[in-house]
């Protein structure tokens, strides 16, 4: 088989993947009762740390207006915190509270719980040969962002 093969082949298991853990359970955040686009800044937050509305509304290639309603109502709940930025008073700097973190840790613990199962029903040779596969892909996308300028 070659490369050409190889890659459409792992595209289609990805997606496989993707669709499987999607139909066994219903998602685990449907408990945290937030629109789509509030969990998409949660999860900003989650892996950035701290962010400006901003930033935010750039990342997910929309206008600030668009999510200024949605950091309101994840401030209103406790989740995430706005405050003044000491380097510019005009903007604000978001991040999660302990709330909003630990909302973000019981995902993630959901998350792993679940695939934890599947993996200890593998073998260990196919076990190893996942997580070879598994850092090569993050090495490369860790290459791929240097490349680009997103490191």
């Amino acid at each position: 088989m070659d490369k050409k093969e190889n890659i459409r082949r792992i595209i289609g298991l990805m997606n496989n993947l993707m669709l499987s853990t999607k139909a066994h359970e219903p998602h685990p955040w449907l408990h945290l009762e937030l629109t789509r686009e509030q969990l998409r800044v949660m999860f900003l937050l989650s892996f950035k740390g701290r962010s400006s509305p901003g930033e935010a509304a750039a990342s997910f290639g929309v206008p600030r207006a668009n999510v200024t309603s949605i950091i309101d109502r994840l401030v209103e709940r406790g989740l995430i915190s706005r405050q003044e930025n000491p380097d510019d008073r005009r903007s604000h700097i978001l991040s999660l509270t302990e709330e909003g973190k630990s909302q973000m840790e019981r995902l993630r613990e959901i998350g792993a719980a679940r695939i934890r199962g599947v993996l200890e029903r593998m073998p260990d040779n196919a076990l190893v040969s996942l997580e070879m596969g598994l850092e090569a892909l993050i090495k490369a996308l860790e290459e791929e962002g240097e490349v680009n300028g997103c490191n």
